[in-house]
Protein backbone atom coordinates (compact mmCIF):
# COMPACT_ATOMS: atom_id res chain seq x y z
CA UNK A 1 0.00 0.00 0.00
CA UNK A 2 2.81 2.33 0.98
CA UNK A 3 4.49 1.33 -2.41
CA UNK A 4 0.97 2.46 -4.02
CA UNK A 5 0.84 6.05 -2.49
CA UNK A 6 4.78 6.90 -3.37
CA UNK A 7 4.12 5.78 -7.21
CA UNK A 8 0.51 7.61 -7.32
CA UNK A 9 2.44 10.55 -5.93
CA UNK A 10 4.95 10.65 -8.20
CA UNK A 11 2.73 10.59 -10.84
CA UNK A 12 0.91 13.43 -9.43
CA UNK A 13 3.79 15.68 -9.34
CA UNK A 14 5.30 14.61 -12.82
CA UNK A 15 1.95 15.93 -14.31
CA UNK A 16 2.05 19.13 -12.47
CA UNK A 17 5.71 19.48 -13.80
CA UNK A 18 4.61 18.66 -17.23
CA UNK A 19 1.65 21.47 -17.22
CA UNK A 20 4.37 23.69 -15.39
CA UNK A 21 6.41 23.73 -18.28
CA UNK A 22 4.09 23.75 -21.45
CA UNK A 23 2.59 27.06 -19.73
CA UNK A 24 6.28 28.34 -19.04
CA UNK A 25 6.91 27.77 -22.85
CA UNK A 26 9.71 24.92 -22.09
CA UNK A 27 9.78 22.32 -24.64
CA UNK A 28 10.40 18.95 -22.54
CA UNK A 29 10.28 15.14 -23.40
CA UNK A 30 9.40 13.25 -20.27
CA UNK A 31 10.41 15.04 -17.22
CA UNK A 32 9.87 13.20 -13.94
CA UNK A 33 9.63 15.14 -10.52
CA UNK A 34 9.53 14.41 -6.75
CA UNK A 35 9.53 16.42 -3.97
CA UNK A 36 9.21 20.50 -5.05
CA UNK A 37 8.09 21.58 -8.33
CA UNK A 38 11.47 23.05 -10.07
CA UNK A 39 11.47 27.32 -10.38
CA UNK A 40 11.30 27.87 -14.09
CA UNK A 41 12.93 31.14 -15.91
CA UNK A 42 11.39 31.77 -18.68
CA UNK A 43 12.23 34.49 -21.29
CA UNK A 44 14.72 32.89 -23.08
CA UNK A 45 14.49 29.32 -25.11
CA UNK A 46 14.76 25.71 -22.97
CA UNK A 47 14.66 22.59 -24.26
CA UNK A 48 14.87 19.98 -22.40
CA UNK A 49 15.28 15.97 -23.08
CA UNK A 50 14.34 13.34 -20.95
CA UNK A 51 14.52 14.55 -17.41
CA UNK A 52 14.28 13.54 -13.52
CA UNK A 53 13.92 16.02 -10.78
CA UNK A 54 14.24 15.82 -7.37
CA UNK A 55 13.69 18.64 -4.96
CA UNK A 56 12.57 17.14 -1.50
CA UNK A 57 14.16 19.84 0.58
CA UNK A 58 14.78 22.24 -1.95
CA UNK A 59 13.56 22.92 -5.64
CA UNK A 60 15.42 23.13 -8.90
CA UNK A 61 15.65 26.24 -10.57
CA UNK A 62 16.30 25.44 -14.57
CA UNK A 63 15.17 27.40 -17.49
CA UNK A 64 16.36 30.36 -19.51
CA UNK A 65 15.96 33.96 -19.39
CA UNK A 66 15.85 36.66 -21.77
CA UNK A 67 18.91 36.00 -24.75
CA UNK A 68 19.34 32.72 -22.87
CA UNK A 69 19.26 29.15 -24.44
CA UNK A 70 19.64 25.99 -21.95
CA UNK A 71 19.42 22.73 -23.64
CA UNK A 72 19.31 19.67 -21.55
CA UNK A 73 19.77 15.91 -22.99
CA UNK A 74 17.93 12.62 -22.37
CA UNK A 75 18.28 10.48 -19.25
CA UNK A 76 19.78 13.55 -17.24
CA UNK A 77 18.86 13.45 -13.56
CA UNK A 78 18.58 16.97 -11.28
CA UNK A 79 18.96 16.94 -7.60
CA UNK A 80 17.64 19.13 -5.03
CA UNK A 81 18.82 22.93 -4.70
CA UNK A 82 20.21 22.73 -8.12
CA UNK A 83 20.90 25.98 -10.24
CA UNK A 84 20.95 25.81 -14.02
CA UNK A 85 19.60 29.17 -15.70
CA UNK A 86 20.69 30.51 -18.90
CA UNK A 87 21.63 34.04 -19.64
CA UNK A 88 23.79 33.24 -22.61
CA UNK A 89 24.06 28.98 -23.10
CA UNK A 90 23.96 25.89 -21.01
CA UNK A 91 24.21 23.02 -22.84
CA UNK A 92 24.34 19.79 -21.17
CA UNK A 93 24.52 15.96 -22.72
CA UNK A 94 23.01 12.97 -22.21
CA UNK A 95 23.22 10.80 -18.99
CA UNK A 96 24.36 13.31 -16.89
CA UNK A 97 23.99 13.92 -13.07
CA UNK A 98 23.81 16.60 -11.69
CA UNK A 99 23.96 16.92 -7.45
CA UNK A 100 22.26 18.63 -4.55
CA UNK A 101 23.24 22.14 -4.81
CA UNK A 102 24.88 22.22 -7.69
CA UNK A 103 25.50 25.69 -9.99
CA UNK A 104 26.18 25.86 -13.40
CA UNK A 105 26.46 29.83 -14.41
CA UNK A 106 27.24 31.20 -17.83
CA UNK A 107 27.23 34.57 -15.86
CA UNK A 108 28.76 36.43 -13.06
CA UNK A 109 25.13 38.14 -13.03
CA UNK A 110 27.03 41.29 -11.78
CA UNK A 111 30.41 43.63 -12.64
CA UNK A 112 33.27 42.81 -11.16
CA UNK A 113 34.30 46.28 -10.78
CA UNK A 114 33.50 49.58 -11.44
CA UNK A 115 32.98 50.13 -15.52
CA UNK A 116 33.67 46.64 -16.55
CA UNK A 117 30.88 44.73 -18.38
CA UNK A 118 29.10 41.76 -16.80
CA UNK A 119 31.02 38.56 -17.97
CA UNK A 120 29.20 36.03 -20.13
CA UNK A 121 30.79 32.60 -21.72
CA UNK A 122 28.97 29.58 -22.57
CA UNK A 123 28.84 26.60 -20.21
CA UNK A 124 29.01 22.89 -22.03
CA UNK A 125 28.48 20.28 -20.09
CA UNK A 126 29.60 16.49 -21.92
CA UNK A 127 27.67 13.12 -21.93
CA UNK A 128 27.92 10.95 -18.96
CA UNK A 129 29.43 13.59 -16.59
CA UNK A 130 28.83 13.72 -13.42
CA UNK A 131 28.77 17.37 -11.44
CA UNK A 132 28.93 16.32 -7.46
CA UNK A 133 27.11 18.37 -4.29
CA UNK A 134 27.65 21.53 -3.90
CA UNK A 135 29.68 22.06 -7.32
CA UNK A 136 30.25 25.37 -9.16
CA UNK A 137 30.70 25.76 -13.03
CA UNK A 138 31.54 29.12 -13.83
CA UNK A 139 31.06 30.99 -17.34
CA UNK A 140 33.19 29.98 -19.74
CA UNK A 141 33.67 26.30 -18.89
CA UNK A 142 33.62 22.73 -20.85
CA UNK A 143 33.47 19.68 -18.88
CA UNK A 144 34.06 16.90 -21.21
CA UNK A 145 32.38 13.42 -21.29
CA UNK A 146 32.57 11.22 -18.56
CA UNK A 147 34.03 13.76 -16.55
CA UNK A 148 33.43 13.86 -12.67
CA UNK A 149 33.40 17.21 -10.45
CA UNK A 150 34.12 16.27 -7.00
CA UNK A 151 32.12 17.91 -3.85
CA UNK A 152 32.12 21.81 -3.27
CA UNK A 153 34.71 22.30 -6.41
CA UNK A 154 34.77 25.31 -8.05
CA UNK A 155 35.35 25.13 -11.60
CA UNK A 156 36.94 27.95 -13.49
CA UNK A 157 38.76 25.99 -16.39
CA UNK A 158 38.05 23.22 -18.51
CA UNK A 159 37.57 19.58 -17.46
CA UNK A 160 39.41 17.13 -19.68
CA UNK A 161 36.84 13.94 -20.72
CA UNK A 162 37.60 11.64 -18.42
CA UNK A 163 39.15 13.12 -15.37
CA UNK A 164 38.30 13.92 -11.97
CA UNK A 165 38.43 17.50 -11.01
CA UNK A 166 38.55 18.70 -7.59
CA UNK A 167 39.07 21.96 -5.43
CA UNK A 168 38.81 25.23 -5.56
CA UNK A 169 39.69 26.10 -8.32
CA UNK A 170 39.70 22.74 -9.46
CA UNK A 171 42.25 20.70 -10.95
CA UNK A 172 42.34 17.79 -12.49
CA UNK A 173 43.57 14.95 -9.91
CA UNK A 174 43.06 11.99 -12.05
CA UNK A 175 42.23 10.53 -15.12
CA UNK A 176 39.18 7.82 -15.31
CA UNK A 177 38.62 4.73 -17.07
CA UNK A 178 35.37 4.85 -19.00
CA UNK A 179 34.23 2.65 -22.22
CA UNK A 180 32.80 5.12 -24.92
CA UNK A 181 29.02 3.65 -24.32
CA UNK A 182 29.46 3.26 -20.67
CA UNK A 183 26.33 5.05 -18.22
CA UNK A 184 26.68 5.71 -15.30
CA UNK A 185 23.41 4.42 -13.29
Amino acid sequence: MVKRVRHLRLAIQTARCAVLLRRRGVRAGLVTCEGRLPVVHTGGRARIGRLAVRGFTAPVELGAVDGGELTIGDRVFVNQGASIVASLSITIGDDVRIGDHVGVYDSDHHPIEQGADVRRAPVAIGRNAWLARGAIVLPGVTIGEHAVVAAGAVVTGDVPARSLAAGNPARVVRTLRADEGWRRP
